[in-house]
């Protein structure tokens, strides 16, 4: 072999760890990303929340096929003239009968016993959805907070960019004798604590994507950031009473008035109760004495002396009637709510529209004019932190302003049961 090749063998290796190890580096600095719609299909599938609503829904479904079951016949055997005396001593007297009895339910008990498991059946598939829809609105706002703290940490970005383009400038006006030691200093004291406002706001971050990741279970997120337009302009509403209009299919709604029929089916079990049930039996008795064997039927009713189970339907329907006035109230509750909301949103649409077309150009301008001041020597470094701190202050109002925004049209949104994967 060449000498030449093996002398160049080690430099080769170390070529190939350095690339493999810049890749890594390379990866591991990636951010990983996801959308909305990705958040919301993984919570669906994933959450443990969800899957046990599922088990409970699944439960409610048996006991209704259970509730809608004919009742068991009963086999039972009697023996007679056993362990006397005289006659009846040993089993030369005995009669042994073996009858089957069933128990027939008069009133349409069954039917309605079916019913009301199948209203609590119902009740719990609409508990689940509500589950379902509530989940899915907490993730975006959950997804919403990623968003806003990354805009806040871009934001302190910019602004640490701006105190070390400002602090550059300072220096060079010190080394060339038109400013004092003091201007250096400031900027970097200013310099670390925007330094410093830009880790918390990373944390903030991490944390956020944290708390969104484990809505689907994950206590290790594999996303850094949400994707996704953030800053645009608030759109228009629809009509206030479209909206209120729609408030009806609000999946909360619906579980309560679920609710309320249970109860009313609960109304016609126990009026069904009222009717005592028949029990009828036939079998066969054998006497041993002759060895003969005869036939036996017989039939019993409950007889109603002490109860005729008024109480008990009196209050199904007075909770029958204590379910329906609280529908009525939620319903009017959550129309008061829209209402609210609502009008937040044209506050905040008015503010957002305020801060972008006047005091966000104004503090640019200003920040403008006071570093070429700067610059020039006309203005001192406390100007051009003051302007910087007004221009930062603004873009966070705007930032917090949309967030808001953003976080009562969610709620709006799942008011009226209006989901979408955009923010």
């Amino acid at each position: 072999m060449n000498p030449f090749t093996l002398s160049r063998a080690p430099l080769c290796l170390f070529a190939i760890m350095l690339c493999t190890l810049s890749l890594g580096a390379a990866e591991r600095g990636a951010v990983r990303s996801v959308t909305v719609g990705e958040c919301l299909r993984r919570v669906a599938e994933r959450s443990p929340a969800l899957k046990s609503g599922t088990y409970k829904t699944e439960a409610a479904g048996r006991r209704a096929k259970q509730a809608a079951r004919p009742l068991n016949p009963r086999l039972g055997t009697e023996v007679e003239n056993v362990g006397g005396s005289g006659a009846a001593q040993g089993f030369d007297a005995a009669e042994t009968t073996v009858a089957v009895s069933q128990e027939i339910e008069l009133g349409n008990k069954r039917w309605h016993r079916a019913a009301v498991a199948e209203s609590e059946a119902a009740v719990s598939r609409a508990e689940q959805e509500v589950r379902l829809r509530a989940l899915l609105f907490e993730t975006r706002g959950a997804a919403l907070a990623v968003q806003a703290a990354q805009e806040k940490v871009r934001l302190a970005e910019d602004a640490l960019a701006l105190v070390r383009e400002t602090g550059s400038v300072a220096t060079a006006r010190v080394e060339a004798g038109k400013a004092t030691v003091l201007e250096t200093e400031r900027a970097r004291a200013e310099t670390a604590k925007a330094e410093i406002e830009l880790e918390n706001l990373k944390a903030e971050q991490r944390n956020a994507v944290r708390d969104l990741a484990l809505l689907w279970g994950e206590t290790e997120p594999t996303f850094d950031a949400v994707t996704g337009t953030f800053d645009a302009g608030p759109s228009a509403l629809p009509p206030l009473d479209a909206l209120i209009l729609k408030a009806a299919s609000n999946p909360e709604l619906l579980a309560a008035e679920a609710q309320a029929r249970t109860y009313e089916a609960r109304v016609g079990a126990e009026r069904s109760a009222r009717m005592p049930n028949l029990e009828v039996s036939a079998g066969v008795r054998r006497f041993e004495e002759g060895g003969d064997f005869g036939f036996v039927a017989g039939a019993g009713l409950e007889l109603p002396f002490y109860t005729r189970n008024m109480d008990g339907v009196r209050a199904a329907e007075a909770d029958a009637e204590a379910a329906r006035l609280e529908t009525v109230a939620a319903r009017l509750k959550m129309e008061g709510h829209i209402r609210k909301l609502y009008a937040r949103l044209d506050t905040l649409a008015a503010k957002n529209n305020r801060l972008k077309k006047s005091v966000l150009p104004a503090a640019e301008r200003a920040l403008g004019f006071v570093k070429e001041s700067h610059r020039q020597g006309k203005a001192g470094y406390l100007d051009v932190l003051e302007a910087r701190r007004a221009l930062v202050d603004a873009r966070l109002q705007i930032i917090e302003t949309v967030a808001e925004y953003q976080g009562r049209l969610i709620e709006l949104n799942r008011l009226t049961d209006t989901l979408s994967e955009t923010l």
